[in-house]
């Protein structure tokens, strides 16, 4: 249990330096979508993007 408690963290962490990312790449003329989202919407796509990501690494094995 606590080796996916970690790997639940890591995920997180991985998945709020991606949005960091694409946000820095982002044309200069787009505006950041990010601040549109409320809380609850960031905190439901980082859950979708945990589930997922797990759920592919179990389809490698």
């Amino acid at each position: 249990m606590a080796l996916e408690q970690e790997a639940i963290i890591q995920l997180k962490q991985d998945f709020y330096k991606r949005i960091s990312s694409l946000q820095a790449n982002a044309m200069p003329q787009c505006k950041p979508t990010l601040s549109f989202l409320t809380d609850e919407e960031l905190k439901e796509l980082e859950q979708i993007w945990i589930e997922l990501t797990m759920w592919k690494n179990s389809q490698r094995h």
